[in-house]
């Protein structure tokens, strides 16, 4: 019988955003998980995660802004961007946890068009 490690996670969610626009995706982390057989649906194994969509190598520190949780970075972000990522990523988990499968595994928010596109599994 083979017990969960909590020192090697299963799932990564990752969060980012910009002034009024930003993206919530859930991975999983360098292994499959195993699932329950379906006739019904497609079970899927493993979930690519944020660093297989962006060369985090590129990207430039001055260009990236100042983080989250400095004032500074409060004053140049709309007021509900991480609190309604936040409840996207939420939701995404609530789902996960009460159903045991999920259909979309992230989402796209753009607060200027309150347009939310999400991202299927």
């Amino acid at each position: 019988m083979s017990l969960y490690d909590r020192q090697k996670p299963l799932y990564w969610m990752d969060f980012g955003n910009g002034q009024t626009f930003g993206q919530v995706l859930l991975g999983t982390i360098s292994r499959k998980i195993k699932q329950p057989h379906s006739e019904k649906y497609e079970p899927v194994a493993a979930l690519p995660v944020i660093t297989e969509y962006t060369d985090h190598a590129r990207v430039k520190a001055e260009d990236s802004g100042p983080s989250c949780s400095l004032a500074e970075a409060l004053e140049k972000q709309d007021l509900f961007i991480n609190s309604t990522l936040a409840q996207l990523g939420c939701n995404i988990l609530w789902k996960m946890f009460r159903n045991g499968m999920i259909e979309h595994r992230g989402a796209y928010l753009n607060l200027d068009t309150l347009k939310v596109n999400p991202v299927l599994v």
